[in-house]
């Protein structure tokens, strides 16, 4: 995650506590977090976006990241969201300090690369993480490393691009031939490095886990950032009295800025729901 326990010190939230929670990624890989934060915050209602007209984000200008998620956030907001979480590695590198700026009062969760807990799992002090090349080249994750990885933990970071894997899980192929190519390539430098923790540095990578899985030694563990970003977005709802306190399981809504005819069953196979209905968003510039 990219931000402190600090956030639960904000204003009460007690007036909102009925409101939704907005989610946003690209692309569908956020419905990996969605998963999450559906199971450890059951009774709260759910608004989920997916930018997937404008996928990939990776190989967008900064500048224009920032300025689209301005866009999503007014919709956000506009919809009475009290809480907002960008389950998107990309859009978090590239615009979360840009938003914390813009949106002051509005609390934001964002995602950052589970380095840290791969620290406290990691035997042969060597770790390999997979992400997307806007990711691995930020200046977030730059600084990450920094202040994660001191010199005197004789730590090793293998960070690995993988350059239109999450373009082809959002297009539903994920057991397709030519994306288990793509997945045998960016791990063959996991298996070079020795690393024995491997770290989802996108949402979408949990969706091929079972491929990564198949391709390391047993003894290797995966990780990603869904768990503990529902846990802490749990943690400060409640801090700050803005847990839903209805009793029944909340609903969600779905948002996607392209549909095709198999939008509803592929978003029902990754969200594990089956009554999902995909609304079309138009924010402009699709």
């Amino acid at each position: 995650m990219t931000t402190s326990l600090r956030a639960a010190q904000g204003p009460s939230l007690a007036a909102q506590a009925c409101a939704p929670i907005g989610v946003f990624d690209s692309g569908i890989g956020g419905l990996s977090v969605w998963r999450h934060l559906r199971a450890t915050l059951p009774h709260e209602d759910f608004i989920y976006v997916a930018d997937n007209a404008n996928v990939p984000y990776g190989d967008k200008p900064e500048a224009w990241i920032q300025a689209r998620m301005v866009q999503m956030f007014d919709w956000f907001l506009a919809q009475g969201c009290k809480a907002i979480v960008i389950a998107c590695n990309t859009a978090t590198a590239a615009a979360a300090t840009h938003l914390r700026g813009v949106y002051p009062d509005v609390f934001i969760v964002g995602l950052e690369p589970a380095i840290k807990p791969a620290l406290l799992l990691t035997k042969n002090h060597s770790i390999a993480m997979l992400a997307t090349a806007r990711t691995v080249g930020s200046a977030k994750y730059e600084a990450l490393l920094k202040r994660t990885i001191l010199p005197e933990l004789n730590m090793t970071v293998v960070s690995i691009p993988c350059v239109g894997l999450a373009e082809r899980i959002d297009a539903g192929l994920m057991n397709a031939p030519d994306t288990l190519d793509l997945i045998k390539q960016y791990i063959e430098p996991v298996q070079a490095a020795q690393a024995d923790v491997v770290v989802l540095g996108c949402t979408h990578y949990p969706f091929v886990v079972q491929h990564i899985r198949a391709l390391l030694d047993e003894n290797v563990q995966i990780i990603d950032s869904g768990a503990p970003v529902a846990r802490y977005t749990k943690d400060v709802l409640f801090a700050r009295q803005g847990l839903n306190p209805q009793r029944i399981e909340g609903y969600s809504h779905w948002y996607a800025s392209l549909l095709s005819q198999y939008s509803d069953e592929h978003w029902q196979t990754l969200s594990g729901q089956k009554d999902v209905r995909v609304q079309q968003i138009n924010l402009g510039g699709e």
